[in-house]
């Protein structure tokens, strides 16, 4: 394991933070010429509503880098041998500066791509557990909120089982924390039976 002066890690936190804070979705539908994704569908700057507003290829294009803006900052901190807990603070920072990017006002998407970024270049094999409960639940549900949530959790409750240490549990329950917390109007609307599907629902009326 590669020590970490204090100044490295705050750099490299700062750093994962501005990764996660670039609004590609934003950025993505303004190009496409289709405007401000924020004043369509859920208003969120995430892939599901980009799919909504400028279609499938924009959203599949957004997903990716924003996976890729998470994956980034804690791969190349894994490449260059540091240890899992400052590996777990980075990829908090990287979901922060998604969720809280500073160049909207502090007003981000919710979390999911960046933490599934962050979790592949943790750990790859927390992946599929989590991958497994989100694509069950949207087949038979319909609803990425719900996946999204649920696998979150499970990502937690994976690492839990691999017997993480606790300072790293603390950090990725932080992660797993703020993506609930960012749904909490999708959860109510999902107790309530109003949740709009991904599919079979009118672009605008939907809260993804």
């Amino acid at each position: 394991m590669t020590p970490i002066s204090l100044p490295s890690l705050v750099l490299a936190c700062l750093g994962a933070f501005l990764c996660g804070s670039i609004p590609f979705g934003l950025v993505l539908v303004k190009l496409a010429g289709k405007g401000d994704v924020r004043e369509h569908g859920s208003g969120n700057i995430g892939a599901t509503n980009v799919s909504r507003v400028g279609g499938k290829a924009l959203g599949i294009v957004t997903l990716l880098l924003d996976i890729l803006k998470g994956f980034l900052p804690v791969f190349l901190a894994k490449h260059a041998g540091w240890g899992e807990s400052a590996l777990s603070l980075l990829a908090l920072f990287a979901v922060l500066g998604h969720v809280f990017t500073p160049w909207l006002k502090f007003q981000g998407g919710k979390g999911v791509a960046t933490a599934l970024g962050v979790a592949l270049a943790f750990r790859a094999g927390l992946i599929l557990p989590a991958l497994g409960v989100f694509i069950a639940l949207l087949l038979i549900f319909r609803y990425v909120s719900l996946g999204s949530v649920l696998a979150a959790v499970t990502l937690l409750l994976v690492l839990v089982w691999k017997g993480a240490t606790p300072v790293v549990l603390l950090l990725w329950a932080d992660i797993v924390l703020i993506v609930v917390v960012k749904h909490h109007e999708n959860i109510r609307r999902l107790l309530k039976g109003t949740e709009s599907p991904l599919w079979g629902a009118k672009k605008e009326q939907a809260h993804g």
